[in-house]
């Protein structure tokens, strides 16, 4: 939870004066540090907030500013400084709770859990502190009549940590008697924790029923299924269900392998992969995370990761992987052998801490358990294509008198004939690309054959949906292709590669796919334009993935590209793209600047065009430009423009944000009425934003008047998909009861 809520009330509360614009401003940089990824850069700026806000002596910002800096220490991989804010929130609510509104109130309650949680995880408080840490929660709890289930889950895991069985049964039967209230645990994570119950009790089957909701996607939250796909791994593989487990583990791992907050997730797929006879996608995991090596803030967190990969070191080791080079802590040179020695090392004195200051050997037993697991499957295949598996052999009787190398290549060119005739995505193709592989893999067999086989075989996967099966195909097969393939097959992989990661919501690492695919068609003859298309979606993969920065600086080289081929349509769209990115980067003033500049460079072009299709297309995308600078223009308001709400100032400034919105729209409706049919698609949502733009500007029956001509409009057009009548519907709310359109 972010500290929404309190920003939402400080813009009705907060004084007026010559400060307001700096509160404000101070209030939005709050707001959009909280929709930014957990780490030690949001860390950092959180921290110069709560500085700031404390400057101001506005107690209300600083409450808002202190929730976020809590959140971003608690979730960002510095819980020990979690507790100085908190406690001066607290002291806060001690000495006046009219700082707080009622959502202020109940946000300070639920961070209680991230607290007790964090004390938990540091073996440098003590046990007594942890303890009074959840008594404090229990009585604040009492005190604001909340229910105590979420103290008895607190609870419950504190006593799972410490090994104590007595307690934590009692718990969770006092968890699961307390009624549910605003202060529970969401649907998603109490069926996680039931689940972790059963698996404590050593019932596989009851835990996975008991996760069910979440691995099917009926409850979800941004901790789940993330944690219960990976908790869920070994139990699917123990009850024989491994067809599960490898697609949760596919799935599950590309949720959180770049997420900095998901280190003892990490190392349930790492644990995964090592008892599963996959060591070797294990140490690719483990190298793919090396940052980790220097990750300290969460302790507990950290033993959790230092245990699975211990495990995983230990059994390359065993199955002959020892002198292997692998990533690890910066400023050495590590084997398998070496990074197993110190990962061993380093979790049995963090888990001894832990045990000192618990009193107790639960800590290092479990830690020593894990390490010492034996595997429980000597192979489980990760995809469609299992390395030693038998192939399928689905070529006709001749075939078998063949040598495994014709084999293959009579199985890779039957699989090139389907996708030829329009059948690539048959499963029989994908049976001949396993086949072609296998055989072209075996002794005596041809790299560039397997190579081929496995890169048609990844296509495959990406052009049926199947994209985690893809992803790990073509992970595989991409470091080899440089010495098996030209620029244009591999550029293909990389487009296929990105296409899958971002279908796997992988933004960042799919914007580098992208990136090198880009770089390869530069050298093709007829590969400019491909260039300019797989940087533009460079772009939009590094937007979606919230590097700013980074995604205008790909969008201006996507618009040197496009200029230069004279693609003028292409050219405003990624000016436009690149405006809003300055939008996230430089604020509202910048982006301006950027969508003023491509409204130009839209309206020169479409004056200078002579003939069709360019010269409509060119007022199309002058329709769409005007369109987004209304939105844009509204990005200078705090919210629709009410007198009642905020200071005299603000409420000119929000009128005036409106009004340049609105100005924007008739321009964009004037423009795409010159444009006829080609306009329409645009035209309906544009009239109907002016409808609602004069609504909340207080002009009802100019609003009522747009929204009755739109509706009777819309009802007149084909409607195949029924957007046109959710269209009419918005009208009809907007024109009033009892006034139909069809009646004026």
């Amino acid at each position: 939870m972010g500290p929404q809520g309190a920003i939402r009330n400080l813009h009705a509360r907060a004084g007026a004066g010559d400060g307001r614009h700096a509160h404000h401003e101070l209030l939005g940089a709050v707001r959009r540090l909280d929709a930014e990824p957990y780490g030690r850069v949001r860390t950092a700026r959180a921290e110069e907030l709560a500085d700031e806000a404390a400057a101001t002596g506005d107690r209300p910002l600083l409450v808002a500013a202190l929730t976020l800096l809590v959140h971003s220490y608690s979730f960002g991989g510095e819980c020990a400084r979690t507790f100085v804010p908190f406690r001066r929130l607290l002291r806060m609510y001690d000495e006046n709770p009219a700082d707080f509104r009622e959502d202020d109130v109940r946000r300070l309650h639920w961070m209680f859990k991230w607290v007790v949680t964090d004390a938990r995880q540091q073996p440098d408080v003590t046990l007594t502190e942890a303890e009074v840490w959840l008594a404090r929660m229990r009585r604040r709890y009492r005190k604001a009549g909340y229910s105590e289930r979420a103290v008895h889950g607190a609870e419950f895991r504190l006593a799972r940590h410490l090994g104590d069985a007595a307690r934590a049964t009692r718990a969770y039967s006092a968890w699961t008697a307390a009624a549910r209230d605003d202060m529970a645990d969401c649907l998603a994570c109490e069926y996680a924790t039931e689940g972790l119950r059963q698996l404590d009790l050593g019932d596989d089957r009851a835990a996975l029923d008991g996760w069910e909701p979440v691995l099917n996607g009926t409850h979800s939250c941004h901790r789940e299924p993330h944690e219960t796909l990976a908790r869920s791994l070994l139990p699917l593989v123990r009850t024989g269900r491994t067809d599960r487990a490898r697609d949760h583990h596919l799935r599950g791992y590309g949720m959180v392998r770049a997420d900095e907050a998901f280190g003892p997730v990490l190392a349930l797929h790492v644990e995964f992969c090592a008892l599963t006879g996959n060591e070797p996608r294990g140490l690719r995991i483990v190298a793919e995370q090396s940052r980790r090596w220097a990750d300290t803030g969460d302790p507990l967190d950290r033993l959790e990761w230092l245990g699975g990969v211990a495990l995983l070191l230990r059994r390359a080791v065993e199955t002959g992987h020892a002198q292997r080079p692998v990533p690890g802590p910066p400023g050495g040179a590590w084997t398998v052998a070496t990074l197993l020695d110190h990962a061993r090392e380093a979790a049995l004195d963090l888990a001894a801490r832990f045990d000192r200051r618990n009193g107790t050997t639960a800590v290092s037993d479990g830690v020593r358990s894990r390490m010492a697991a034996e595997p429980l499957r000597a192979a489980l295949p990760l995809t469609t294509e299992p390395p030693h598996a038998a192939p399928h052999f689905g070529t006709p009787g001749p075939a078998s008198s063949l040598s495994p190398l014709d084999r293959a290549r009579l199985s890779l060119t039957l699989a090139r004939s389907m996708a030829a005739s329009g059948d690539g995505t048959d499963p029989r193709a994908q049976r001949l690309l396993t086949d072609a592989a296998y055989l072209a893999g075996l002794p005596g067999g041809s790299p560039q054959v397997s190579a081929a086989a496995r890169l048609r075989l990844g296509g495959l996967h990406c052009a049926a949906g199947r994209h985690d099966e893809a992803v790990a195909v073509l992970e595989s097969v991409l470091p080899g292709l440089e010495e098996t393939h030209d620029p244009d097959s591999r550029a293909q992989a990389h487009r296929w590669l990105a296409r899958s990661y971002l279908r796997t919501h992988r933004p960042a690492p799919a914007a580098a796919q992208f990136a090198q695919a880009a770089a390869l068609v530069r050298a093709s003859p007829d590969g400019r334009h491909e260039e300019a298309s797989l940087t533009q979606q460079a772009a939009q993969a590094l937007g979606l993935a919230g590097q700013p920065a980074e995604a205008c600086r790909a969008y201006a080289r996507a618009e040197e590209l496009w200029r230069a081929l004279g693609e003028h349509g292409a050219l405003v769209r990624a000016q436009r793209a690149r405006a809003w990115e300055t939008l996230a980067w430089h604020g509202p003033a910048a982006a301006d600047t950027a969508m003023t500049e491509a409204l130009h460079t839209n309206r020169r072009h479409a004056e200078e065009a002579e003939q069709d299709p360019e010269r409509t297309e060119l007022y199309v995308e002058l329709g769409r430009t005007h369109t987004q600078l209304a939105r844009l223009a509204m990005e200078h308001a705090d919210g629709p423009p009410l007198a009642e709400w905020g200071t005299p100032e603000q409420y000119a400034a929000n009128v005036r944000a409106f009004e340049a919105a609105l100005a924007h729209t008739e321009r964009a409706i004037e423009t795409l009425r010159t444009c006829g049919g080609p306009g329409l698609a645009d035209l309906h949502p544009t009239e109907l934003l002016a409808a609602r733009l004069e609504f909340v500007l207080g002009r009802r029956e100019k609003a009522a008047s747009r929204a009755w001509i739109l509706a009777a409009a819309v009802r007149e057009r084909p409607d195949p998909d029924g957007t046109l009548a959710l269209l009419a519907e918005e009208c009809d709310l907007i024109a009033g009861p009892g006034r139909a359109p069809r009646d004026q």
